[in-house]
């Protein structure tokens, strides 16, 4: 496994954890669903969690 893997299953790892005291606390598993899908998405858009590796998209090559 690596580096980029790791980092991205403790980054989802804790917005599962979080979700879970945030729901737990309301007693909702909608609330958890719906803040899991939230911080997950915040992640992902923040570069974060990254679910591509960067040598794999296409890149514009220099002149």
């Amino acid at each position: 496994m690596g580096a980029r893997q790791r980092l991205n299953s403790l980054n989802l790892l804790a917005v599962l954890m979080i979700s879970a005291i945030i729901g737990g606390v309301v007693q909702s598993w909608l609330l958890f669903l719906v803040s899991a899908a939230a911080l997950a998405a915040i992640q992902i858009h923040s570069g974060d969690i990254r679910p591509t590796s960067r040598s794999s998209r296409k890149t514009r090559q220099r002149r």
